[in-house]
């Protein structure tokens, strides 16, 4: 069964539909104080972005022995963004394992994001399908109720279309291979005109502006307790003007550059990076979903631009022997990471930046890449979601917080299925869980 609340269960009982049968308007919502949010209160959208590669990690460069996210070799690349960073050490493609399918790392894409999963046999006995939607699908579908933009979804799988995002069962998103036609989806028109700008700004203020005068109209005819809620209300609702006021809409929404070279793998990702970080601050588009490998191992097959003539795929069975290798193409991939990190981190919103709002989801198909077990893998998170998600640690769960030293060998029992409901919690879609048959979040990840 897959558990995602619907718009039908959730409005049974809704306290806002009882509001709009009043004829009551927003305003008046801090006196149900048992109703949650459905969006973040503040000037600036929650966005996320999920990126996967393949063949696991090499454990020695990955996992710090203590609670520093990012002293790992293959992540110095995150260091200046430590505080902003959660490694998240220990989770199981359980309905894998529960399965039977312990060695599939190579067929887990339809897992990764939708924790669900059905085999379908093939040739080799291995490949896969989901069951059900990936979490960027049901979250740009909820978004996209209240927003329209350009792009609800950008789709975007650099390596034969390889893609970790699914509409529902057996229906993979189809992914973007082209910087150019993804570019011209989201920016057909050009910038936003400082005209344009200004009139967005106008309108947020307007809006501000009816609420406050609604509450404090209200407010006069309510007792003590519930004016001091109001009261309350109207305080959070001046922070927003004076944020409006105070720190204008500053990005630069003109269509960035596409410098894809001759077409070649590392130049497509650079650019799809960059147009990615200026679509999710222009608010083109909110949610990502970025493969930067094909399923099975073996692509992009050349590594020649960073000296390396060995397949990534072949480096990844020899396992420990290969590390110092193979970790170069990991640090690179993590670099990247690291890059598009840092774009949105050098955009401001208010009185922090666009990274703050973002959460950026790296995952991989398995946990290491001799074993290729579905057991025991590696979750890092970027940004804090709008303050949703606690950062700059490192979660060590289930069987993993009960070991030292080599904490990372062997399965968690955590089913990373809780990961994926935590995270749509804190992009405001609420769920008691999400895929098949584990229900739950990770209160560890909460803020």
């Amino acid at each position: 069964m897959i558990a995602i609340r619907t718009n039908k269960t959730n409005a049974r009982f809704s306290r806002r539909l009882l509001l709009r049968g009043l004829g009551l308007g927003p305003a008046f919502l801090p006196l149900l104080n048992a109703e949650r949010a459905p969006a973040a209160t503040g000037a600036y959208p929650k966005r996320l972005v999920t990126v996967t590669w393949t063949n696991g990690v090499c454990y020695n460069g990955f996992y710090p022995p203590g609670d520093d996210p990012v002293a790992g070799a293959l992540l110095q690349s995150l260091a200046p963004l430590k505080s902003k960073v959660t490694l998240v050490a220990g989770l199981d493609y359980k309905v894998m394992l529960d399965g039977g399918h312990r060695s599939d790392g190579h067929y887990s894409y339809p897992v990764i994001f939708t924790g669900t999963y059905r085999n379908t046999g093939g040739k080799t006995g291995q490949s896969s399908t989901s069951t059900g939607p990936s979490i960027d699908h049901v979250i740009s579908q909820a978004i996209a109720k209240n927003v329209n933009l350009r792009v609800p979804l950008m789709s975007i799988a650099l390596v034969d279309g390889y893609a970790t995002s699914y509409s529902g069962a057996e229906q993979p998103n189809t992914g973007e291979t082209q910087p150019q036609r993804l570019f011209d989806k989201l920016f057909a028109g050009g910038q936003m005109a400082p005209a344009q700008m200004d009139d967005l700004r106008k309108r947020r203020a307007s809006v501000l502006d009816f609420v406050s005068q609604e509450l404090t109209v209200f407010g006069k005819r309510l007792g003590t307790d519930d004016k001091a809620k109001i009261d309350a209300h109207l305080d959070s609702v001046r922070k927003l003007e004076m944020q409006l006021s105070a720190a204008p809409i500053a990005v630069n929404c003109m269509a960035p550059h596409v410098d894809v070279g001759a077409g070649q793998f590392q130049d497509n990702l650079k650019a799809m990076n960059r147009i990615t970080a200026m679509a999710l601050a222009c608010d083109a588009s909110r949610v990502g979903s970025l493969v930067w490998g094909g399923d099975g191992g073996s692509n992009p097959r050349s590594w020649s631009f960073l000296g390396i003539n060995e397949e990534y795929h072949n480096l990844a069975h020899a396992g420990s022997g290969a590390y110092a290798t193979k970790g170069k193409i990991d640090a690179w991939y993590y670099a990247q990471v690291a890059d598009l990190a840092q774009q949105l981190e050098a955009t401001p919103e208010g009185t922090g930046t666009a990274l703050d709002n973002t959460v950026i989801v790296v995952a991989n198909d398995m946990a290491e890449g001799s074993s290729h077990n579905v057991g025991g893998l590696s979750f890092l998170l970027v940004g804090g979601c709008g303050g949703a998600l606690k950062t700059g640690h490192v979660v060590r769960l289930g069987d993993f917080a009960k070991r030292s030293g080599d904490y990372w060998n062997g399965d968690s029992n955590v089913p990373h299925n809780k990961l994926l409901a935590t995270l749509c919690n804190a992009m405001d879609v609420p769920v008691d869980g999400f895929g098949q048959n584990y229900a739950g979040t990770l209160p560890e990840l909460h803020a």
